[in-house]
């Protein structure tokens, strides 16, 4: 009698090659959108902790805390003691690097925080925040409001510019 010989045809691995490219190119283009969604969110996440930072240590120092941008969130931002004419050399608590392929636009540059936790001035402001390659009319843009007296909230129903 004749013994089978164990493995594959080469019809059978050509084919499994195949389908495997097939669900390949299908899944590939889903993962590059699941990456810039996970970078959006972790960016909006870190600047989002980094103000109820601020606003935490401007109540624990029962003194104003500034979140500063030192210009624009694209190069980083501190939290510092003192109000905007404070800087973050001097003065830092904490400094935060900014995450990369996002672009970042604000009201105003310093957020500063008084004793009590409230916006100094008392008006309400916003950061938004989308990916570099964002195009017009795409889901993936996100908006950070903080309200006058210190609380902030995410929108993420804003589209593209």
């Amino acid at each position: 009698m004749l013994k089978k010989a164990a493995g594959f045809t080469l019809i059978e691995l050509i084919v499994t090659m195949v389908i495997l490219a097939i669900v390949a190119a299908v899944a590939v283009p889903g993962f590059g959108n699941l990456i810039e969604g996970n970078r959006l969110v972790s960016g909006t996440n870190l600047v989002t902790s980094s103000i109820k930072f601020a606003r935490a240590e401007a109540i624990k120092r029962g003194a104003s805390v500034t979140f500063s941008t030192e210009g624009d969130l694209a190069t980083g931002w501190c939290v510092h003691t003192g109000d905007a004419t404070g800087d973050c050399a001097n003065n830092q608590i904490r400094g935060f690097e900014p995450p990369r392929g996002l672009i970042f636009t604000e009201t105003e540059s310093d957020l500063v925080f008084d004793r009590r936790g409230f916006l100094v001035p008392q008006v309400t402001q916003e950061l938004t925040i989308y990916p570099e390659d964002c195009t017009s009319g795409d889901g993936s843009f996100r908006r950070i409001r903080v309200s006058p007296i210190g609380r902030t909230e995410i929108d993420d129903d804003g589209v593209c510019p």
